[in-house]
């Protein structure tokens, strides 16, 4: 029959054990008797009570024997949370005497050493420690001999075949079961704690060097600045506005962005642009304020150049203000203006004295043609006179331009083409023009030879294209023919001229100048098939802009 269980342990724990037992033990003997009655009536009175005596005592020694089973089974629990607790915990666990002998450690200690467990033991402790870190592991081990503990420090510790890591120790001093005095150590490994304290360490040194190279950079760079908060107050100045202001730092603390840098209108448009910059987080670049100086106790002006710009800080809206002395820039932007004034009028004027010149030039030409009775002179004279009245034409059009460098040859085209018309055309109407020119500005150095070139063509063109009463057309164009090129085309539909007219061994006056322009021009000269005579002008347009 199995034993039941103790119902009342608290009160058997406060009388005697062994009166406990034996009562436990006489309670189970009746229930047994009374389940199992016996006819014990032809037993003698004292054997009867021996029986008794010796089932009292089998039942003691059922009762012991299931205590020792149920203390074994509580050890035995006790074993297995023992190795959960200490083996396999995720720290390692040492126990280190006097002498700096590992006595005892769990397994986590060993893998962490990479190591069994039993090549740990007995060993000294300072044999996993690295070298440079000896003198730090014997000293905190040694105070907390001397002065007990808790104690915590970090050290490296060495690991088979890897490289050293990072421990944080836990340390207390207890008294083992034979009263002398042990070190008990918990090993955390801190090796990416420290490396992450480490990259904290250097972001946050980083963060100082950029600081502190951005304070030098606002402090000591070249433009004023401020930094003006939501209140429209000066919070912040550097070094430059303070030499700009002629006033200590502390004294523009507080004002007004006007009122800080002394400009000298009431209605100054720092405040308000420095304003908007805060409440509508718009840029502003660019803008001129004038800022009252007094030099040498000469009151000035001083112009400055500002850009405003929003920011923020600590969830606060502010405006960073930067200032410029542009001063002297604007002097020497005047005087530059007034130089370039009286250069332009120089120019101008120079370009209207060689216009009057070859004007003169024309005039004697004419002159000494109507002094001729050759008709061959007078046609020689005629044409020289043209040619210096078609030079003459581009230093008109330089004059009464705004760029004294280049000539629209559109509208330069369309002049000479009309006065070379009423000079050859003869009847009205015989002879009809039309000019496709494309609005193409050419460089002084080109746009000359190209105009001699044109009036060399036109001019063969009348006087030979249509001869007698022969009634035509001329056409002339001018435009871009590719990227980088220019093309210049005179096409008449009159007689035809020979093909030598583009031949380099053609003797005429007028032809050989075309070639030696069209050298000039770096360009070449073709006469192409149709139905009179076309001859184009090819060559680069460097230099050459196209007007809208």
């Amino acid at each position: 029959m199995p034993l039941p269980r103790r119902r009342n342990r608290s009160t058997e724990s406060q009388s005697d054990p062994r009166q406990a037992l034996r009562s436990r033990a006489e309670t189970i003997a009746r229930e047994r008797a009374s389940q199992a009655p016996e006819k014990l009536e032809s037993l003698e009175v004292g054997f009867e009570r021996t029986l008794h005596e010796l089932r009292v005592h089998q039942i003691e020694l059922e009762i012991q024997n299931e205590e020792l089973r149920r203390t074994q089974e509580e050890v035995e629990a006790s074993r297995v949370r023992y190795f959960d607790l200490y083996d396999l915990a995720p720290v390692g666990y040492f126990t280190v005497n006097q002498q700096g002998l590992i006595l005892e450690a769990n397994l986590t200690a060993a893998k962490l050493l990479g190591v069994a467990r039993g090549d740990i033991v007995d060993q000294p402790l300072s044999r996993f420690v690295l070298p440079e870190d000896q003198d730090t592991n014997y000293l905190h081990i040694k105070r907390l001999f001397k002065a007990g503990g808790p104690l915590e420090w970090e050290m490296r510790l060495v690991r088979k075949a890897a490289a050293p890591f990072w421990t944080c120790v836990e340390a207390t001093r207890v008294d083992d079961a034979d009263g002398a005095s042990v070190c008990r150590a918990v090993v955390s490994d801190i090796t990416e704690r420290i490396r992450a304290r480490q990259e904290l360490i250097d972001a946050h040194s980083r963060s100082t060097a950029a600081y502190e190279e951005l304070a030098a950079i606002y402090a000591h760079a070249p433009i004023t600045m401020l930094v003006v908060d939501d209140q429209l107050r000066v919070i912040k100045v550097n070094d430059m506005a303070v030499r700009l202001a002629g006033r200590e730092a502390s004294e523009m603390l507080g004002l007004s962005p006007s009122e800080a840098l002394q400009c000298s209108s009431s209605e100054s448009p720092l405040s308000r642009i420095a304003l908007d910059t805060i409440t509508n987080g718009t840029r502003q670049d660019y803008f001129e304020d004038w800022l009252s100086s007094d030099a040498a106790g000469q009151p000035q002006q001083q112009c400055l150049l500002i850009s405003t710009s929003p920011m923020q800080f600590e969830g606060r809206k502010r405006a960073l203000v930067c200032a410029q002395d542009v001063t002297e820039l604007k002097r020497t932007v005047r005087q530059l203006a007034s130089a370039l004034a009286e250069k332009t009028i120089l120019l101008k004027e120079v370009h209207h004295r060689v216009k009057n010149n070859l004007a003169v030039i024309s005039g004697l030409l004419r002159m000494q043609e109507d002094a001729h009775v050759s008709v061959e002179a007078k046609a020689a004279l005629a044409q020289s006179q043209m040619r210096v009245h078609a030079m003459a034409l581009i230093h008109e059009h330089l004059y009464g331009n705004d760029h004294l460098d280049r000539v629209n040859f559109a509208e330069y085209a369309q002049q000479l083409v009309s006065e070379m018309y009423a000079a050859f055309a003869g009847e009205p109407g015989r002879i009809s023009l039309e000019v496709a020119a494309d609005p193409i500005e050419l460089a002084l150095d080109r746009a000359v030879p190209c105009a001699l070139i044109l009036n060399e063509l036109l001019s063969n063109a009348f006087k030979h294209a249509f001869p007698g009463e022969r009634k035509g057309e001329i056409r002339i164009s001018f435009r871009e023919q590719a990227p980088g090129g220019l093309e210049l085309a005179i096409q008449d539909d009159g007689i035809g001229s020979p093909a030598s007219q583009g031949d380099p061994k053609t003797k005429s006056l007028g032809l050989s100048i075309v070639r030696i322009l069209t050298t000039q021009l770096d360009g070449t000269l073709d006469q192409e098939t149709c139905a009179g005579t076309r001859l184009v002008l090819r060559f680069p347009g460097a230099g050459a802009r196209r007007l809208a």
